[in-house]
């Protein structure tokens, strides 16, 4: 029987959302450090996905470790069962699409299945300037699944249109994918609303999923196209008791996971006071 727990923040609640979009087995790519899927990926790593294999910098099959802005790097390379270069994770997960999970987050998102990393406004004359798409167009291509965390749900994320592509998942049908080589399967994207997913080229994002106490019309007044709303859309499911112990005690106990969610000036003051943690856990500070 499982206990769920009274206290969690929402961003516990979409980390362990996100776990439970891990299977047993699956092959997961740590990108740029996200704070959020990393803990979500060694969440599931510890708990029900033991066979999972986990790729990050130059470490493949590494042990789970204790989340880090400091030592993850480090940590992933001294608890893998070999090291790789670049290149060779390049063709052998990435051009071959073997894996499957790696959460990317974005800037803006579209009713297409496009994301944009790389400017806001007029490319030349850009509003905001972002950090650019590194691997995310080869991963939302290439990965059984495309998945995408967006602490702030807003029309300001989620737009008609992008304001340039930075990656696509629909450049082709699942049955081209198929043909391709390459196995088809949804986007679904997690925020601090929901969760939607849309399941082919041509088919509208469908609410699957309201966190506790969201309503239809905040999903719907928040997103900048049309959603597929269905009759009945049950609740996401909480965190267990389990899940956020292990959050806090094990897997995240500095509090990372809630960078994504601090604007500005208040994310420079927040990541200062996490590296001083850091640093004075391993007798630095």
């Amino acid at each position: 029987m499982k206990h769920y727990a009274k206290d969690y923040t929402v961003g516990e609640l979409m980390c362990v959302t996100l776990t439970r979009e891990i299977e047993d087995g699956d092959v997961i790519v740590l990108g740029s450090f996200t704070p959020l899927a990393y803990a979500s990926y060694i969440l599931a790593k510890i708990t029900h996905a033991p066979n999972s294999t986990l790729l990050a910098y130059a470490a493949v099959d590494f042990r789970p470790f204790e989340l880090s802005f400091i030592r993850a790097e480090s940590s992933a390379t001294r608890g893998a069962a070999l090291l790789w270069t670049m290149l060779e994770d390049l063709n052998s997960v990435h051009l071959k699409g073997r894996g499957d999970v790696e959460a990317i987050s974005s800037i803006q998102a579209d009713q297409y299945g496009n994301i944009n990393l790389s400017v806001v406004g007029e490319y030349d004359k850009p509003k905001l300037r972002g950090p650019g798409g590194a691997g995310a167009p080869e991963v939302i291509k290439m990965h059984r699944k495309m998945i995408g965390y967006f602490p702030g749900h807003s029309k300001m994320t989620f737009v008609p249109k992008v304001d340039v592509i930075t990656g696509t998942r629909y450049l082709i049908g699942a049955q081209e994918r198929i043909k391709s080589g390459y196995r088809p399967g949804p986007i679904r994207y997690i925020t601090n609303l929901c969760v939607i997913t849309k399941e082919e080229k041509d088919k509208p994002f469908r609410i699957d999923f309201l966190h506790p106490g969201v309503k239809v019309e905040d999903v719907v007044n928040n997103t900048g196209f049309p959603l597929e709303v269905p009759a009945n859309i049950p609740e996401t499911e909480k965190p267990t008791e389990e899940q956020v112990k292990l959050l806090r005690e094990k897997v995240d106990p500095y509090g990372t996971i809630n960078f994504d969610f601090k604007p500005g000036k208040e994310r420079l003051g927040y990541l200062k006071d996490m590296l001083n943690k850091e640093l004075q856990a391993i007798g630095y500070a």
